[in-house]
């Protein structure tokens, strides 16, 4: 369960300082986004999640059951979500009429243990497309071949973003910083890699 609710923080809690903010549609939704999150708005965040990822999940009336569900026992398992690093440097790609941007996440937790941290990995998805009025998100941290072939069938084959296994990261207080300035290092290097590759 605890798995489930970390996923669910990385879809619905944002950081606006990022690329999105060369797009100010993008920009708005990441702060909608932002403030639904942080004030545990169960009805905003449904409102702001891809259609894609509502359907799977049983329609609107469900999917937003499950997310207050889910609120509630974050707040009872006393975990916080202290800081969202976005690494900024990606582009809004495009296949046929759907644009979309990854941004991948170092999520910084408070845990019931206030001596430590929790650092998590996650990949934001915001997709935009002519059916869905603005921009939605998926996370895209954990979805597999199977479920990318069922969420998003138009982009099988041409998606250029890594999926990453990186299991979270339970530290003392005092190695948040320099832990999040490696983990930020080593995306940037993943990052100019994919651009290389792509480039070639």
């Amino acid at each position: 369960m605890r798995s489930f609710l970390l996923i669910l923080i990385a879809i619905i809690v944002n950081f606006t300082h990022s690329y999105a903010q060369k797009n100010p549609e993008l920009k708005n939704a990441l702060a909608k986004m932002t403030a639904a999150s942080t004030s545990y708005n169960a009805q905003a965040i449904v409102n702001l999640m891809s259609p894609r990822l509502i359907r799977p999940m049983g329609g609107r009336e469900n999917a937003l059951k499950l997310i207050k569900s889910s609120l509630a026992e974050i707040k009872k398992q006393n975990i916080t979500v202290d800081s969202v690093i976005n690494y900024t440097d990606r582009d809004i790609a495009k296949v046929k009429n759907i644009e979309y941007c990854f941004f991948p996440q170092l999520i910084v937790l408070g845990i019931p243990d206030s001596t430590k941290k929790m650092i998590r990995y996650a990949t934001l998805l915001a997709i935009k497309e002519p059916s869905v009025k603005g921009w939605t998100f998926i996370d895209y941290t954990d979805l597999n071949d199977e479920k990318i072939k069922i969420l998003l069938p138009e982009l099988v084959g041409k998606l250029d973003f890594p999926r990453a296994d990186i299991k979270p990261l339970v530290i003392p207080n005092e190695e948040v910083n320099s832990s999040i300035d490696f983990s930020l290092k080593v995306i940037d290097e993943s990052m100019k890699m994919i651009k290389s590759d792509a480039a070639k």
